[in-house]
């Protein structure tokens, strides 16, 4: 099969620790097996929910009832109590007592300062504006958020058209009432190998999970084709360093795929030289995009090669909020390939198979393919194996604000 008749058969929701996701798992083994490869599946814990339903009623206007989505791991509720909007830039800014006993409307994703402000604050519940696109699209607390915070506060999502609606009404009560299911469950990562002549190995990587309710054509069941297209074009062949395929599960839940597999290969990672990660993919309009995590050295390296190759993408060094970011916790360079921009519909339930291209898709595998072999044989690694210390603080950051 073309990449794009395998992106056709994943393209359906492949939420962390669902059903389906599982099956997802089992069908990329099985296509693994067919290319001849021997792939593992190791499973990891997780905490996670069955996407549920909610609702807000403006109690001073003649506005409808209004859906609204609970983020996932958050608390559920019924209340009626008075709403307040929250639009500052951090939350140094906000005046916690006006936030006390308020349901609060907000621009802001669920993240632990926001959380936090909110439970310092004694808000009774946030409500976040999202994209229209994403209406029907669901939210979830980062693991460790939900652990601190997740049962102390009621958190759900609202349309911004809704939210516009609700301001110009100068709507000053509302009742909301939400209610998902939450459970401790397992995922789970598909590893395949392809054995070299040394110990030392590169990583190739993509999440093959999506947001609840999302078909994830785009984000990530592209990246995953392209995986699958690399494996199969690879198998038979060996280099100098081993080629690892990884498949993470429950990568929208945060990074937890990846974090687990640095968790429970910790020992390994002295010999990991490189990881390669696609996500996102599929529009053959957007440019090809290669963000790497490394050195000045790394990113002149891959950009100069693509070059010698008439490969047009665009190359920068920065972080890129995927499964390379454990990594570079333990000093493991990285490349993310991707393309998005127009058109891009990922994290909704519109990312659906129709709006990829095959073309695109092998493009980015030709991309890879091209990083991929000049660093798989040279037997003196033709960059710096270590992550500048501007990126380190990035990296850090990053963690800080999800963690």
């Amino acid at each position: 099969m073309r990449p794009l008749e395998y992106l056709k058969e994943l393209s359906f929701p492949r939420m962390g620790g669902s059903d389906s996701e599982t099956k997802a798992s089992r069908m990329i083994t099985e296509w693994l097996t067919e290319f001849g490869y021997s792939p593992q599946i190791e499973k990891f814990d997780i905490y996670t929910y069955i996407p549920g339903r909610g609702s807000l009623k403006p109690l001073d206007t003649s506005l409808s009832e209004i859906p609204i989505n609970p983020v996932g791991l958050s608390a559920d509720c019924d209340m009626a109590k008075e709403i307040i909007l929250l639009n500052i830039p951090e939350p140094e800014w906000a005046e916690k007592d006006e936030l006390k006993n308020k349901i609060v409307l907000m621009p802001h994703p669920p993240r632990r300062k926001w959380v936090s402000l909110l439970v310092e604050s004694n808000a009774s519940a946030g409500i976040i504006v999202v994209d229209d696109i994403r209406i029907r699209a669901y939210r979830t607390l980062g693991q460790e958020v939900a652990r601190d915070f997740g049962e102390k506060i009621p958190l759900a999502t609202l349309g911004y058209k809704y939210a516009i609606g609700l301001i110009n009404e100068n709507v000053r009560r509302v009742h909301i009432k939400t209610e998902h299911k939450r459970f401790d469950g397992n995922s789970q990562n598909v590893i395949a190998e392809l054995a070299g002549e040394s110990e030392r190995t590169i990583i190739i990587t993509a999440h093959y999970d999506s947001t609840p309710s999302s078909p994830g054509a785009q984000d990530n069941a592209a990246g995953t084709v392209e995986l699958l297209q690399l494996a199969k074009k690879l198998a038979g062949n060996k280099f100098y360093r081993n080629i690892r395929f990884l498949f993470c599960g429950a990568e929208e839940m945060g990074l937890l795929g990846s974090k687990a597999f640095v968790r429970n290969h910790i020992h390994e990672l002295r010999n990991v030289d490189f990881l390669i990660n696609l996500d996102v993919g599929g529009n053959p309009i957007a440019p090809v995009m290669l963000r790497t995590l490394g050195t000045d050295n790394l990113e002149h390296f891959i950009g100069g090669i693509l070059k010698s190759k008439n490969c047009p993408a665009q190359v920068e060094s920065d972080i890129y909020s995927s499964d390379g970011m454990p990594f570079a916790r333990f000093g493991v360079p990285s490349v993310s390939i991707a393309r998005a921009g127009i058109n891009s519909r990922g994290h909704s339930p519109y990312d659906d198979y129709w709006q990829v291209s095959n073309r695109a898709l092998m493009e980015i595998v030709d991309c890879a393919e091209i990083v991929l072999s000049a660093i798989a044989d040279a037997k003196v690694l033709p960059f710096q194996r270590t992550i500048a210390d501007e990126m380190m603080k990035k990296v850090d950051e990053y963690f800080k604000e999800r963690e």
